[in-house]
């Protein structure tokens, strides 16, 4: 059930309602039947989803390590002058980009496309001063039944919005809050103002040499020097500006827009790849075992070494494989938690004591759950480290076969003692049931 702007003073569930507050409910036995789903479909799907990504991870760490290992005792350093330096093969070098050879760049269907830039990019930051709708929530569950009741309570502000926001939906747009703090609709976002984006050059010339980087060289030099297109003004800060207030005190449909291209004075750029007679291009490793189709093909900006650069190169393939380590480890371990979710709701269903004792299960489920996670990520790294780098594979799966084996253990041993604890009761109890 869901009501909206209900302002009785309390609730039977201990929720008092204001104007710019709503509740929803949901009973026990849909929070049953959405956790069952959860744990029978959702779960299986994110484990095994989760086994995938992790493997395939795994392989890339190790394809891309041997690749850039392949490179850097391949790469040739040549100079800025001959495009044909080491055509055919994989080489690096240091040059300026020729911003002079680019051709001028500029915004399209809008009021700054008498705008003109000369660069490897264009990148635009528009926003417009706007409502906007913040939501806390806070759930009870019910003491009896196993439901519960959500308070959904919603805030207004003023603020700059870089995408448009229709007010229209709002949750509390009759409320006090919504009136104080705002008091008029968001105006529709004008073709004439352009939405933040970037731009590249499709190609550009580093030296004698030709590359399709451009989407590497940062966007951080400020256009300010171009003049105000017809109704906006330049401020100080260097961003065009439209609306009906100033720029210290906006009002809710003024709009802002702030140009950047790459920075003139810092055109020196290292660039890798495969050299095919002045165009830059991928370069592809030798195939190893498991391990084919592997690129390399970079640009930094100011003057690396060749250790400096395949050092960069490598700590960023290895924070890439840390982050997708880490992040199939956590969705892998709430898929676990999700599998002992029936358990906390048919808890939450016991009168009075339900919402505890399901809050203490949900706890214990958590904890529980890492160790299941653990052995899943060490096992799927361990195969496939096994089947790649044997020495660093075998151990993993013998730590993995550790905490397998250990919480089997523990599981056996719990049985064992209930079983005993069981046997031991009916004992005294049909010895008790004798001497009487």
């Amino acid at each position: 059930m869901h009501l909206a702007g209900w302002r009785q003073p309390e609730m039977g569930n201990g929720f008092s309602l204001a104007d710019n507050q709503e509740v929803t409910h949901q009973s026990g036995t849909s929070r049953l039947c959405s956790s069952i789903f959860m744990a029978v479909c959702v779960a299986p799907v994110l484990i095994l989803g989760m086994c995938g990504l992790l493997g395939y991870n795994e392989k890339r760490a190790v394809c891309d390590q041997k690749a850039i290992t392949a490179g850097e005792g391949a790469v040739k350093q040549v100079g800025c002058t001959d495009a044909s330096a080491g055509s055919g093969s994989l080489v690096m070098f240091s040059c300026d980009i020729k911003q002079d050879k680019l051709p001028t760049m500029r915004l399209d269907n809008s009021d700054f496309s008498v705008v003109q830039v000369r660069g490897t990019g264009l990148k635009v930051e528009s926003a417009m001063y706007q409502c906007i709708e913040k939501e806390h929530s806070e759930t009870k569950k019910h003491k009896i039944g196993g439901g519960s009741s959500t308070v959904h309570t919603y805030t207004y502000s003023q603020d700059w919005s870089t995408e448009p926001i229709d007010s229209y939906r709002f949750h509390a747009k009759d409320s006090s809050s919504y009136r104080q703090n705002c008091g008029t609709f968001n105006p529709s976002w004008n073709s004439s103002v352009p939405r933040s984006a970037s731009k590249y050059q499709p190609r550009m010339d580093v030296g004698a040499f030709t590359t399709t980087m451009t989407d590497r060289v940062p966007l951080t030099s400020l256009i300010a020097n171009a003049a105000a297109p017809d109704g906006w003004q330049l401020t100080s800060s260097g961003s065009f500006y439209k609306g009906h207030g100033l720029m210290s005190n906006p009002m809710i449909g003024d709009v802002k827009v702030t140009l950047y291209t790459n920075d003139p004075f810092q055109l020196r750029v290292t660039v890798l790849g495969e050299n095919g007679n002045g165009n830059m291009d991928s370069w592809t490793a030798p195939s190893s075992w498991l391990c084919s189709g592997f690129s390399l093909q970079d640009l930094r900006m100011g003057t690396l070494s060749k250790s400096k650069l395949f050092e960069t190169l490598a700590s960023d393939a290895s924070f890439k494989t840390w982050m997708l380590r880490i992040a199939g480890f956590g969705i892998m371990w709430v898929a676990f938690c999700l599998c002992f979710g029936p358990l906390e709701v048919a808890a939450d269903c016991i009168p009075c004591i339900g919402p505890c004792l399901g809050d203490s299960i949900q706890a214990i489920a958590c904890c529980v759950s890492c160790l299941p996670a653990i052995a899943c990520t060490l096992g799927v790294a361990g195969v496939v480290w096994v089947a790649m780098r044997p020495l660093v594979g075998i151990p993993l799966m013998l730590v993995w076969v550790l905490i397998v084996g250990g919480l089997g253990y523990y599981i056996v041993k719990k049985r064992q003692e209930k079983q005993g604890g069981q046997f031991q009761s009916a004992s005294l109890s049909e010895s008790g049931h004798i001497e009487t």
